[in-house]
């Protein structure tokens, strides 16, 4: 099975492991790590990356708000540390990158995909990135819908980009949700899921 993912407790793992790709919506108080990634990739090619120091927050407002403070440095942190540990080379600056590391946080509602042509685009996405007017494309299946409280991290390949669309591929994609404690983001919870998102993606390392 393609997709992986992380469920707790033990119970709901059994229940879910069976759909290769699980109801989010279904799962929003269990902590769950998704991974998926671009089985056709050439991981080989991809060397360096540019870690966005901010974390868009995906909400009901029409134009983008980015977290950016401590408790957001330590998530960035702890992205930029695995995938170093997985052997890519942090760069200062996006031109010289070949793949951005750009993260989200859902902080007030759901948002779905939409589908055009069979493949998922962020059609819904308020404030989306964009790189030299680029959006993103993914080649693979994603959760359909994000709850309250989920970080998502992508690595978008800048070398990828589909001359017809305008598209950059994202040749990864990690959902991480049940973070919240109470109304407030646990940081040890979320800090742990973000290692399990790389543990359960060894495909990344160099």
């Amino acid at each position: 099975m393609r997709n992986k993912f992380l469920l707790l407790p033990l119970l709901t793992l059994l229940l879910a492991a069976c759909e290769q790709n699980p109801d989010t919506d279904k799962l929003d108080d269990d902590y769950l790590v998704y991974t998926n990634y671009d089985k056709n990739a050439d991981y080989s090619a991809i060397n360096t990356f540019y870690a966005i120091d901010s974390i868009l927050l995906i909400t009901n407002e029409n134009k983008p708000t980015y977290w950016n403070n401590a408790s957001s440095q330590k998530i960035i942190d702890e992205f930029r540390k695995n995938m170093a540990d997985y052997g890519y080379v942090e760069v200062d600056v996006p031109e010289e990158a070949d793949a951005i590391l750009q993260l989200s946080y859902v902080s007030t509602t759901y948002y779905y995909y939409d589908y055009v042509d069979g493949n998922p685009w962020w059609n819904s996405y308020p404030g989306y990135w964009n790189w030299g007017g680029y959006g993103w494309y993914y080649p693979f299946l994603v959760p359909y819908s994000f709850s309250t409280g989920s970080i998502i991290g992508e690595l978008v390949d800048l070398q990828s980009r589909l001359s017809e669309t305008d598209k950059l591929t994202v040749v990864w994609n990690a959902y991480i949700c049940g973070l919240l404690s109470g109304n407030s983001l646990s940081m040890s919870r979320t800090l742990d899921g973000i290692d399990q998102a790389f543990s359960q993606s060894h495909y990344l390392s160099k």
